[in-house]
């Protein structure tokens, strides 16, 4: 009897797992990416009630925005939506969203995606998402803006603006900021240290994070960084020229290379700039 009670427990667990749906990997994601493309969509149609349904409408719900100039945190669907301005005339919807990794699993997920935008600007997508009655829908939304750098770069041109209103020379205001800079770093980190943080600063420097390393060793490196500060490339701003930019940059790591036992070198190109970096 002991033997049949056992046979018939397994034929019931056997039933119930082959019973149970597997989930399809691929289809899933196909669907998670639906529901991005359609939160696109519907913001550039300025459709409130499409573009809410692609969240979740609780006070679970966050959404962050940060940037290399500022961040912001919303927590509650009630305070985002009625933040959000989608009830107005907007240009032909042109994004483009490049899957970077989709993890799914039986009714949550996670995606982190490239987003292309209107004016070819990236930004870095990261969303959770619940699933409920067969919809996926987005918990955690956080969009990071890697081209958010206009407002730090009018601070630094307005900066050597200010210089040369006052007789000064580009020249005496970055000696100027770099023998204050200098000091900020930590003098114990030495030849690394100041490799890692110049590579850094490019990346903050460059719009989409455009920062190539050619060659490297123990010794030396050599990297470009390029598509910076295009706006100020096409025409002075501020009284300031991009050479005059690129010169500002050039001398402050310079001084900031030498406080740290390196030697720092920079050429400019036609997409930005070469920089070589060697250790004394």
């Amino acid at each position: 009897m002991k033997k049949y009670l056992w046979t018939l427990f397994a034929l019931i667990l056997l039933a119930g797992t082959s019973c149970q749906e597997k989930i399809d990997i691929e289809k899933e994601k196909e669907a998670i990416m639906a529901v991005m493309y359609e939160e696109s969509a519907s913001w550039y149609a300025s459709d409130f009630d499409r573009w809410s349904a692609t969240y979740v409408q609780d006070s679970t719900f966050i959404r962050v925005n940060s940037s290399q100039s500022s961040y912001n945190i919303t927590s509650g669907w009630e305070l985002f939506s009625s933040k959000s301005n989608i009830a107005r005339e907007r240009e032909v919807n042109k994004e483009v969203k490049t899957p970077i990794i989709i993890k799914i699993y039986e009714e949550s997920a996670w995606i982190v995606f490239n987003n292309i935008g209107q004016t070819g600007n990236l930004t870095i997508v990261t969303a959770f998402l619940e699933k409920a009655d067969g919809k996926w829908k987005m918990v955690y939304r956080n969009t990071l803006a890697t081209a958010g750098y206009s407002q730090a770069d009018i601070f630094l041109i307005n900066s050597i603006n200010y210089a040369k209103s006052l007789g000064k020379s580009v020249e005496d205001i970055a000696n100027f900021t770099g023998e204050q800079f200098k000091t900020g770093w930590n003098l114990a980190n030495g030849y690394n240290g100041f490799v890692n943080g110049a590579l850094n600063n490019w990346r903050s420097i460059a719009l989409q994070r455009e920062v190539k390393t050619q060659e490297q060793d123990d010794n030396h490196i050599v990297f470009s960084a390029n598509n910076m500060s295009s706006t100020l490339k096409n025409s002075p701003q501020y009284n300031v020229t991009y050479d005059e930019y690129l010169l500002f940059i050039r001398i402050v790591f310079e001084k900031i290379a030498d406080y740290l036992g390196a030697n720092y070198k920079q050429e400019t190109t036609s997409d930005g700039v070469t920089v070589t970096i060697t250790k004394k």
